[in-house]
């Protein structure tokens, strides 16, 4: 089934797979690194290797945020980058974090992994490169990362799961959705279908989705006995990013849940009010002024910063 689901992305990109004259290629820098890729027109899903200078920002703060952990858990650390695209994120985690041991870098499309090559020797590192439908990279290598980094084109819904199965005791999982429409409630169904949970677009509806985000986080996880602690979270421009560390334990399990639960809003008032636990008993009218409650989640209502690990 991997087999076929590969040669089908191969044949549609297959007339990418060439040699590219310079003209033909974008070479950029950012932080240590210099990467090569073809000058397509637009950032996309379709675009057979994927590089959004956008996203800068979100690389910058990861190797810091990487680093951190290096640290806290002062050992080497194994990092997954579960879609490589250019390569340009694993490249740079290789290059610029100290205590870094392998890193795999995990693409379907051969040709993203063509350049991920060719970039991996412009800057002179050693680095893994697979391709591989996304879960199957994760449930082909239980228990071998200490990073798995899922930055998608969209939800990373489809992939927690198997990150919960993959990790194991004090990694650190590391999450982009750029579905924000949805998390921050312009669409309400897509945030229930991908996120099994009720949005609320509000002048904080981007704290309520990243809390919609790592509450989806910390319930899939919570079927292998493992939990979280949030490190560090932001919202910026048309995405959202949290860094959540996973721990092991059925009891630690339980009781971190009580984090979930729901918020109650009222329009007319702007009461607001938060009822932790998924079985909580939410009223349905305000209690300042008796209007009809908006309610959102379940979400994660615990810290989602951890000042210590952001400090260092």
């Amino acid at each position: 089934m991997e087999n076929d689901q590969n040669n089908n992305y191969q044949n549609k990109y297959n007339t990418e797979i060439r040699e590219y004259g310079e003209d033909e290629l974008k070479i950029i820098e950012e932080g240590k690194v210099q990467i090569k890729f073809p000058d397509f027109d637009k950032v996309s899903s379709d675009a057979p290797v994927f590089y959004n200078p956008r996203m800068e920002f979100n690389r910058d703060n990861s190797i810091l945020a990487l680093q951190a952990y290096q640290r806290e858990v002062d050992r080497e650390i194994n990092i997954c980058d579960l879609f490589g695209g250019s390569g340009i994120r694993g490249i740079r985690y290789k290059k610029e974090i100290d205590g870094v041991g392998d890193v795999s870098i995990n693409d379907i499309s051969p040709l993203a992994n063509e350049f991920t090559r060719i970039n991996a020797e412009l800057n002179d590192v050693e680095v893994e490169i697979d391709q591989r439908e996304a879960n199957n990279e994760l449930r082909s290598n239980m228990g071998r990362f200490d990073v798995i980094d899922i930055d998608p084109f969209g939800t990373p819904s489809p992939f927690v799961d198997s990150a919960g199965y993959n990790l194991k005791r004090d990694s650190l999982l590391c999450l982009t959705a750029t579905d924000t429409s949805c998390l921050c409630g312009t669409y309400e169904e897509p945030c229930i279908r991908k996120y099994n949970a009720q949005p609320y677009k509000s002048e904080y509806c981007h704290e309520n989705g990243i809390r919609i985000l790592i509450g989806f986080a910390a319930l899939t996880l919570a079927k292998y006995q493992k939990y979280i602690e949030v490190k560090m979270s932001h919202s910026s421009e048309h995405y959202m990013r949290t860094y959540l560390k996973v721990r092991k334990g059925s009891k630690a399990t339980d009781e971190s849940l009580k984090n979930i639960g729901y918020i109650a809003h009222c329009n007319h008032c702007l009461y607001r009010s938060e009822y932790k636990g998924l079985a909580s008993s939410i009223p349905e009218f305000c209690p300042e002024c008796g209007e009809k409650l908006i309610v959102a989640g379940p979400m994660w209502l615990g810290p989602v910063q951890n000042e210590e690990f952001i400090d260092s």
